[in-house]
């Protein structure tokens, strides 16, 4: 065999592995689909704050469901402390896990995960207003989510970004395409 056939081959082959990873990366692809999710934020007037966020997955297959749930089960709790350690490396900003619970359900054709987190440092309080913030976090923008933030009774608004889909007093919402990123919110005692 003579060098330049040797060197056919190898492309060949190397061309042949190429082709083998690309159809296989594409064909792996994401096991299920976010349907829909609603997180609710429930903030005071102290840097504690609880996230309750419902989500709903849609699997491929019965299988990949059981393997998701299992590895969520080992794992969830130690995710979303590791999750907030690096954003608050990111925004300069210490933000630590209290307390996390979660609950999987099944409903219908979905999974349906309910986690509720209850956070330290997401409100700092800044000259007698409050300031709701994790920087410019992006946020999932699905048609069937909402994000709700819960001020305190009677607390007065000072501004928000970005633009809510609604505030009724003291309700902020986001619908679907409106949710950007994390929400910045100034508030103040009534």
């Amino acid at each position: 065999m003579n060098s330049k056939s040797a060197l056919y081959i190898l492309i060949f082959v190397v061309v042949f592995f190429l082709i083998v990873d690309i159809v296989t990366l594409f064909m792996r692809g994401q096991n299920f689909t976010i349907e829909y999710y609603d997180s609710d934020i429930y903030v005071d007037y102290s840097p504690v704050a609880t996230i309750t966020t419902t989500s709903g997955l849609l699997f491929k297959t019965e299988k990949k469901k059981s393997e998701y749930i299992e590895a969520y089960k080992q794992t969830s709790a130690e995710t979303f402390k590791k999750y907030f350690s690096e954003i608050s490396k990111e925004i300069g900003k210490t933000i630590d896990v209290v307390d996390f619970k979660s609950q999987v359900n099944h409903k219908d054709d979905l999974l349906e995960i309910v986690e509720v987190v209850t956070l330290r440092g997401l409100v700092k309080e800044n000259n007698s207003a409050y300031v709701l913030d994790m920087g410019n976090i992006t946020m999932n923008q699905l048609q069937n989510s909402n994000l709700k933030v819960h001020l305190p009774e009677g607390a007065v608004l000072e501004s928000v970004e970005p633009t809510p889909t609604k505030v009724l007093n003291s309700l902020i919402l986001w619908k679907g395409q409106d949710i950007k990123f994390f929400p910045k919110i100034v508030f103040k005692r009534g």
